[in-house]
C-alpha cells in the first residue's frame, strides 16, 4: 500500500515535471518573440530618427530664408521707387484735366 502511494506520489510529480518544463519552454519562448518584436520596434524607431534629422537638416529656416528673400526684396524696392519717379515726372509733363 505504501508503495502503491510512492508510485501514485512519484506518478504525479512526473506529471507536474513535465507540465513545469513545457511550461518553461513555452515561456521562454514568448519572451523570445516579444524580444524579438521590441528590438525591431526599437531598431524602427531609431531608423525613424535618423531620417527625421536628416530631413531637418534640409529643412528651410526663417534665416535662411530671409537671406533669399533680401535680393528680392531690393529689386522690389528699386522698381517701386523708379515706378514712383516716373509717375511724379509723367504728372508734371502731362497735368490732369
Amino acid at each position: 500500500m505504501l508503495m502503491s502511494q510512492l508510485a501514485n506520489l512519484l506518478k504525479k510529480v512526473n506529471k507536474l515535471d513535465k507540465i513545469t518544463e513545457i511550461l518553461v519552454g513555452v515561456m521562454g519562448v514568448i519572451f523570445a518573440v516579444c524580444g524579438w518584436i521590441v528590438k525591431r520596434l526599437h531598431s524602427s524607431v531609431d531608423k525613424s530618427n535618423a531620417r527625421i534629422s536628416i530631413l531637418e537638416k534640409s529643412l528651410v529656416d526663417r534665416p535662411y530664408l530671409e537671406s533669399q528673400l533680401s535680393p528680392i526684396r531690393t529689386d522690389l524696392n528699386l522698381i517701386l521707387s523708379h515706378l514712383l519717379e516716373h509717375r511724379k515726372t509723367e504728372n508734371k509733363t502731362h497735368p490732369q484735366d
